[in-house]
């Protein structure tokens, strides 16, 4: 059996990693480096703003679980919605505000546990989370907390990894996690397209979106790396999307209570 991880664990890998943070060498904190991860996040994620259509929520009150840095925040505080989030690090909570401020955004930017949000029922319209609940101990009791303090009729906006990826097959091929590969996180859960539909079994509606396929990386000169661009990326690109879209890294949820 692998070693029973605690949300200690948890904490203190994502408290020292900065996700993306090898693609640039501006300092931590300085807005070249807040620019230079944003712009390397919506090129490797390149489906990202059409699908969630953050300029739909202007006035909404959205609470972002596992900001980081808070690229996404921006796009939501950008559009004129009322953000807040939770983090599990004082480090993210540090560089999402500081992020934000830079561009004179503010928000209600806290630490906090995704199993046990400080946060009364029914409060925001969107509760939003990019692949950071398959991280946490009990992904299950996180995603009934999503569900809590979504208002009536609130909307969540969810990605979970899809173990039956074009990436979740490299992982087992080269025997590792590949998106945290110097330093394996402490938890990473992958889910099929079925056992996500469970996971939001108290939603009243549910609709999956898978996408995410390889493109080129600047985080890996390695031998992953070489295959991934010379081989794994122009292989996708003609495939039918039939065959492609299964295999996609990201399983999208969008969920209404």
């Amino acid at each position: 059996m692998g070693i029973a991880h605690t949300l200690d664990d948890v904490r203190s890998y994502w408290n020292e990693y900065v996700n993306d943070i090898e693609v640039t060498d501006y300092a931590v904190g300085s807005p070249e480096f807040f620019e230079a991860l944003e712009k390397y996040r919506y090129e490797k994620i390149d489906y990202l703003r059409d699908y969630v259509g953050f300029e739909n929520y202007k006035g909404k009150k959205v609470l972002e679980i596992g900001c980081g840095v808070g690229h996404d925040l921006m796009q939501f505080a950008r559009a004129g919605a009322d953000v807040s989030a939770r983090d599990l690090t004082d480090n993210a909570v540090k560089l999402a505000t500081a992020n934000l401020a830079r561009e004179g955004y503010t928000g209600d930017i806290q630490q906090g546990n995704a199993e046990a949000l400080d946060i009364p029922d029914d409060t925001f319209d969107v509760v939003y989370s990019h692949g950071v609940l398959h991280h946490t101990v009990d992904t299950e009791k996180s995603i009934g907390e999503v569900h809590r303090v979504l208002k009536p009729g609130g909307e969540a906006i969810i990605m979970l990894y899809n173990r039956n990826s074009w990436l979740a097959f490299a992982a087992w091929v080269s025997g590792t996690n590949i998106e945290h590969a110097d330093k394996d996180a402490p938890i990473i859960r992958k889910y099929s397209t079925r056992e996500c539909r469970e996971l939001f079994n108290a939603f009243t509606s549910v609709r999956i979106h898978v996408d995410r396929f390889p493109k080129r990386t600047l985080k890996f000169d390695n031998l992953f790396g070489k295959l991934n661009n010379y081989l794994l990326v122009p292989f996708f690109e003609i495939l039918p999307d039939a065959i492609r879209r299964p295999l996609g890294w990201h399983i999208m949820i969008r969920a209404n209570k």
